[in-house]
This record gives structure tokens, sequence and C-alpha cells, in this order.
């Protein structure tokens, strides 16, 4: 695969979650660009264009009527899964490591999303998502995608199991600790084995959440504001929809910490 096509690829894929991103906040204007390439990303728009289309149209009913409202959620869940599986099956036509890598990073922001609209679907508060049962499942879910049944990376947990927050602070979140965790497997463990830990705890006045690892870092020579990869760029631009204080952690490993108000 060129460097076109790979920049092609991620870039369908990052329009696509976009608009998926808004419409988990309810605001159903964006579209995806349909091309006249005809290929699985333009399934996948045309798909994503309809699901706005019904839920804007269904919406309007249901400011009200929250039995409805669940089963809102429960159909983007639904249809973000299927995304997910479109993906999944592009992915059984190549070998191409850089493609499967794209393919498999997208799938997982697609799961954060999803999960986010299963447990609205399964509360009785659909204001209020527990931060320490999305995080724990989340986190199981990435491990999966990157290990199989078996990984010699774990898990270490301070989470603050009385903190429930809005979908619209939990979606950005769980993509943050996706982008967090997925660069943890990707770049920290030349050996598969490690530990990261995830902390999110609150004071008076403010939230905080801490992802970090005990891998090998980044490299002496390179300095954090000069430091663009997608997953850095990511995590500062969800960092920003949280109006969140970003600090980027290098002792014994690599981690970020992010404090934000309560309110």
């Amino acid at each position: 695969m060129n460097p076109n096509e790979v920049k092609y690829i991620q870039e369908r894929t990052n329009a696509i979650l976009d608009v998926i991103m808004a419409y988990a906040r309810l605001d159903f204007t964006q579209k995806t660009e349909i091309t006249d390439k005809d290929d699985v990303f333009d399934a996948i728009a045309s798909g994503v264009n309809m699901l706005g289309e019904e839920l804007e149209n269904s919406v309007i009913t249901l400011q009200e009527r929250e039995a409805l409202l669940k089963e809102v959620h429960h159909r983007v869940k639904n249809n973000l899964q299927i995304i997910s599986s479109l993906m999944n099956l592009q992915a059984s036509y190549t070998k191409d490591e850089k493609f499967l890598a794209l393919i498999r990073e997208c799938r997982n922001r697609i799961i954060s999303m999803s999960m986010i609209h299963e447990m609205l679907y399964r509360t009785k508060d659909l204001s209020r998502i527990q931060v320490l049962d999305y995080i724990k499942n989340l986190t199981l879910s990435i491990n999966s995608s990157f290990s199989g049944s078996v990984s010699e990376v774990d898990f270490e947990y301070d989470i603050d199991e009385t903190i429930y927050l809005e979908a619209e602070r939990m979606i950005p979140i769980g993509l943050i600790i996706n982008e967090a965790v997925s660069n943890s497997f990707k770049y920290a463990f030349p050996e598969r084995k490690g530990i990261i830990r995830i902390g999110f705890i609150k004071n008076q006045t403010h939230f905080c959440l801490r992802i970090s690892d005990n891998g090998i870092g980044l490299p002496a020579d390179i300095q954090t504001e000069g430091f663009e990869s997608l997953g850095i760029q990511l995590i500062n631009a969800l960092s920003d929809q949280l109006s969140a204080e970003l600090k980027i952690l290098r002792e014994n490993g690599l981690g970020y910490e992010l404090r934000f108000a309560l309110d």
C-alpha cells in the first residue's frame, strides 16, 4: 500500500468518525462525503448519513419520552457495531499491516462510542454513566483487540466508584483512554508485557484523569511540545472538548493527566 492510499484511508475513516461523534452529541447537521470511488468507505458513509437522517426525524418526537430515547441509544449502538463489522470485513481482504493497524484503531474508537450508547440503553438514569464500570469494560475490549484472550499487559485502576458522568463528557473521555491505552500497546512494551495504570478521582472543584504505563517512554531527544502523532493530536483535541488542562508525563514510562471542572 503506497502513502497516498494510507492517507486516503486515514482521512476517510477520521471524517466518518467525526460525523458519528456529532450524532452522539445529538447534532445531526453533519454529513459524510460520498465520492465517485464507490468503495467500502462510500458504503459506510452512506449508511452513516442515513442513520443521521433517521435519528434527526426521531429526536423531534422524543423530547420527553425516556423509553423511546433509550431505543435511540440502542439503535445508535447497533449501527456503530455494523460499521465496526464492515471494517472487520474489509480488513479480512488484506494482509497489509499498515491498513490493518488503521482499521483496528478506527474500530476501537467506534467501540468506545458504542459502549456509551449501550450503557445509556441499560441505565435507569440517562444522564449518569458510572465511570468505573465504563473504563473497565473499555480497557478489557482494547486489551482483547491487541492481545487476544491471553495478555501479559496488566491494568491497575484507581477510580472513584461514586463518580457518574453524562454521555457528553464520557464520549471524549472514552476516546482519550482508547488513544492512550492503544499507544501503550503499540509502542510502550517491546516485550509485550507491562502495566497500564488508570486513575479517575475528584476533589471539591475538579476531576483528574490519569493514564500511564511503565513502558520504554519517549526517546530523550523528543520534546513533547513538538510531538504530533495522530494519537497525541486526538488527545489534545478531545481535551479541548472537555476544557481540560493536559499534561504529558514522562517519568518511568509515558502518561497523560487531565484536569477539568466538575461542572
